[in-house]
């Protein structure tokens, strides 16, 4: 019995080898990955306390975890910290200021060049409130405007801060003044020929200013790039489910390299491109289970390139530049809590901002609960969100058969 069944087991790894692919995998561990942490990630502390923080580098194969001893501390950007926002020294002991600055929400901000990870962030509450964000601003295009927003659903900046939002309901790309002044057209307006439009969901700008749009163009590239001034570069990945192909192109976000992630709702993965939309690689699959996608909407990498991948019904998760899974957060929470998690962006610090029923939410770089707001009208849901370099959130709203933005400053 004992043969016949050995027989059995290595006919079937000669017929099918991929089935015992995982008994036989002798891949060799990366023993120069190093990925660094930050304790603690989240403090409320008074004025005139202090904190003490550490970076811890996880351990690698074989060897223990350890404190890391070459770390560049900060408060907000600023080396060191000053009075207003409070002081750390070099070994991370920070002292809150003695009167709450506003806003009252600090970043700790470390470099540790021995990371992959290289920058890390904690955030410091000086006293006991969530951070409040205020309505600065509102406006919206009236219906027999020429500009009408029809069904509005990303918004994005430019490199000189004017708003750019892609109308998929009128099938073109609009630039706006962050007050509401109609600046011009993206590309060629509505079309399937390169340079126009068919049902654009997300608009972005890179570090050197082009512009780049995911469509939803039939049988047609998903993935176009524009000069700043909105004249047509190049379109490319086509639509299917095989390596590099795009079925529902939604979020996208640049990486320090200027690589370009893309979204696939439909495919349930993450495709990279680089600057040229040749593909590189991609990583995903449909499911439940940690690292698996159900309905991924929104992307967002931060400035250590690490990849945040919103489920549209929950969680968000972490992961790395190579698609390796960090961790988990933003479950959903009904009846009152987040549900429908839309889109995400980020700041300098790392910070996450999502989207979810008539709320924004804002989680920190590790994954903490940090504030939350609704819209001022709340008929009007959140569609998509930008971040600007000092912390304004730039919301695009529609309902009430009206399309428009909402400008909110941390106060």
């Amino acid at each position: 019995m004992k043969r016949t069944h050995l027989s059995i087991v290595i006919s079937a790894m000669l017929i099918c080898p991929c089935l015992f692919a995982g008994a036989a995998d002798t891949t060799e561990p990366d023993r120069d990955y190093r990925r660094a942490i930050i304790r603690p990630s989240l403090v409320r502390l008074k004025p005139g306390r202090q904190q003490k923080f550490k970076i811890i580098i996880s351990p690698r194969y074989l060897q223990p975890a350890y404190v890391a001893e070459k770390v560049k501390w900060s408060v907000n950007n600023i080396p060191g910290g000053n009075k207003k926002l409070g002081t750390i020294d070099t070994t991370g002991l920070y002292a809150a200021p003695a009167k709450a600055p506003k806003p009252h929400e600090i970043h700790i901000c470390a470099e540790v060049e021995a990371a992959n990870n290289r920058y890390l962030w904690a955030t410091v509450l000086i006293g006991n409130p969530d951070p409040p964000y205020k309505l600065i601003r509102t406006w919206s295009e009236p219906k027999e405007s020429p500009t009408y927003l029809e069904d509005p659903h990303g918004i994005g900046l430019d490199k000189d801060g004017n708003l750019l939002i892609a109308d998929r309901g009128n099938s073109r790309v609009m630039r706006f003044t962050s007050q509401g002044k109609f600046l011009g057209y993206i590309g060629l307006d509505s079309g399937r020929e390169p340079g126009k439009f068919s049902e654009p969901r997300v608009v972005l700008t890179d570090s050197q200013g082009r512009i780049w749009v995911s469509d939803s163009k039939a049988d047609e590239p998903r993935i176009q790039a524009f000069t700043h001034k909105g004249k047509f570069i190049r379109t490319f990945a086509h639509k299917g489910v095989l390596p590099g192909q795009l079925l529902r192109a939604h979020g996208m976000d640049f990486d320090s390299r200027q690589r370009l992630f893309v979204v696939d709702v439909d495919n349930f993965r993450v495709n990279v491109y680089n600057q040229s939309g040749e593909f590189l690689y991609s990583w995903g699959k449909p499911g439940l289970q940690a690292g698996e996608f159900n309905a991924p909407h929104g992307i967002m990498v931060d400035p250590s390139d690490d990849v945040f991948v919103s489920n549209y019904y929950g969680p968000t998760q972490k992961f790395d530049p190579n698609g390796n899974l960090l961790f988990a957060f933003a479950y959903a929470d009904p009846p009152d809590g987040p549900l429908g998690f839309h889109s995400i962006s980020g700041d300098q610090w790392g910070n996450v901002y999502m989207t979810v029923r008539n709320r924004i939410v804002k989680y920190n770089n590790n994954g903490d609960y940090i504030t939350a707001w609704s819209l001022a009208d709340p008929d009007d849901g959140p569609s998509w969100i930008a971040v600007a370099d000092d912390g304004t959130v730039y919301c695009l709203f529609g309902g009430q058969n009206r399309g428009g933005a909402q400008v909110f400053a941390p106060q």
